[in-house]
């Protein structure tokens, strides 16, 4: 059924076209006995004899039915006309995220504003079971009055359905697919979470974290590829925001954010969200950008002494990377006291865990300058031990303290990355040698290169 403006399908008459994609086509049409605008959308017509295909397009229908909630576009009902069944949707006007974004970063208050509507409509569909599985700035649209819809359950998954394929994926689809999903693995909340974390990526810098011109490099890329901290591309991007996206962008699902809950709480903490519960939607006091310290100058003295902060700085690099620099020296023009030093420093942290240990990291070096109660336990302690591939019987690990030294000096090369990476390679290793030489061979200049072999020792 080849359907054109001025057609009629039952009670609605076509006015245009409004997109396509894999699956289906959208019409903009208007009841004729309600004049009321809708959207109509309907399994292309080369795809109706297609079982899987319209089995999938009925199961829209039923999740999509089951979901009421302000940011994501309502299904208003379905119908059967001429053996092809039709679903008729709030019609929203407004764009697509991805038109939006067309290369360049959203305004922080608009990424804000994004952000807080999408992980409450994910964080309820979620409660309910249901899956995205298609999440990306093409199915987010966006009201003239800046209110977010989500759209396109088309290959929404509940939690106790079968698997589905990915029949009419579209390559756009495949920059914001989780690594479980690529690789035909277990599907969840968590995959949903790294699509956003994607779409996050590309609204503060106006770049996908992930490249490629073809279906296997953009495959392998969601992989192994990991993501160059945001911050580097958009540097008045504050640290705990950078480090809040990359978190959303773990390859393993376990390092995630767990819910869409959690990820949109690690926003309000960073004081750029929306506070919980507000009617109101007043924005909350944000962290300032670092090019942007009020009473600050870069002629400012520092009130804390050089030796303190570079001891400081040499426990908040692993954690944060090389702006870890910018942090510290920002935060000595500020604070006067050890304790106030160390304690703002941690607020940039994005993880609870991390910024405690921070603290009892810094507790332990400078001499019991944080008077809260606070476990000295060292971070080494805590760490938990990453067995050794190839090891005897016994399962003997590489030394953590090894480790710890390690991901100290590599994140001076390379960011917040670097704890990932060492990780990863010594599950692959069973010497020293062999994982520093493997990790040294990330580090693109020959100069820093160098300078990581000679602070770790072969």
């Amino acid at each position: 059924m080849a359907l054109q403006a001025g057609d009629k399908v039952g009670d609605y008459e076509i006015i245009g076209v409004l997109g396509r994609g894999g699956m289906g086509k959208v019409f903009r049409v208007r009841n004729v006995i309600s004049d009321r605008i809708e959207a109509m959308k309907i399994v292309l017509p080369d795809h109706a004899a297609d079982a899987e295909l319209a089995d999938r397009f009925l199961r829209e229908i039923k999740l999509h039915a089951s979901l009421d909630h302000p940011n994501i576009a309502r299904l208003s009902t379905a119908f059967h006309f001429n053996g092809q069944v039709f679903m008729i949707l709030e019609y929203v006007d407004g764009v697509g995220l991805d038109e939006k974004l067309r290369g360049m970063p959203l305004s922080p208050s608009a990424t804000i504003r994004y952000m807080d509507q999408i992980l409450s409509a994910l964080g309820y569909a979620h409660d309910r079971g249901i899956v995205h599985r298609d999440l990306k700035p093409a199915n987010i649209l966006v009201t003239t009055n800046k209110v977010v819809k989500l759209t396109d359950f088309g290959i929404a998954q509940a939690a106790d359905s079968k698997r589905i394929t990915r029949t009419g994926m579209a390559l756009g689809s495949l920059y914001y697919m989780a690594p479980e999903q690529i690789r035909s693995g277990t599907v969840d909340a968590r995959s949903d979470l790294y699509a956003l974390g994607v779409t996050f990526f590309e609204m503060v810098t106006g770049k996908r974290p992930i490249t490629g011109d073809s279906e296997y490099s953009i495959m392998r890329a969601q992989v192994e590829q990991i993501p160059v901290p945001p911050i580097e591309l958009n540097p008045s991007l504050p640290g705990r925001i950078s480090g809040i996206i990359l978190k959303s962008l773990e390859k393993d699902p376990a390092a995630r954010f767990q819910s869409a809950r959690e990820f949109q709480a690690a926003l309000y903490d960073a004081g750029y969200m929306f506070q919980p519960g507000s009617t109101t939607q007043r924005p909350a006091t944000p962290v300032p950008p670092l090019a942007a310290v009020a009473g600050s100058t870069t002629a400012s003295p520092a009130l804390i002494d050089p030796g303190k902060m570079a001891r400081v700085e040499a426990l908040l690099l692993p954690v944060l990377g090389p702006i870890a620099k910018h942090l510290v020296a920002r935060a000595a023009r500020k604070f006067g006291t050890l304790r106030e030093f160390c304690r703002n420093l941690a607020e940039q942290i994005p993880g609870e865990r991390e910024r405690e240990a921070f603290l009892r990291a810094c507790n332990k070096e400078l001499g019991g300058i944080i008077t809260a109660p606070v476990d000295t336990t060292t971070i080494a302690e805590q760490a938990p031990t990453l067995p050794m591939p190839g090891a005897t019987a016994t399962g003997t690990p590489l030394d953590l303290a090894l480790l710890q030294t390690v991901k100290r000096h590599l994140a001076v090369h390379l960011g917040p990355i670097a704890s990932i990476m060492v990780d990863r390679a010594a599950k692959k290793v069973q010497t020293k040698q062999e994982l520093v030489e493997m990790l040294a061979a990330e580090i693109s200049s020959p100069k820093d290169r160098e300078k990581f072999l000679g602070a770790v020792g072969k």
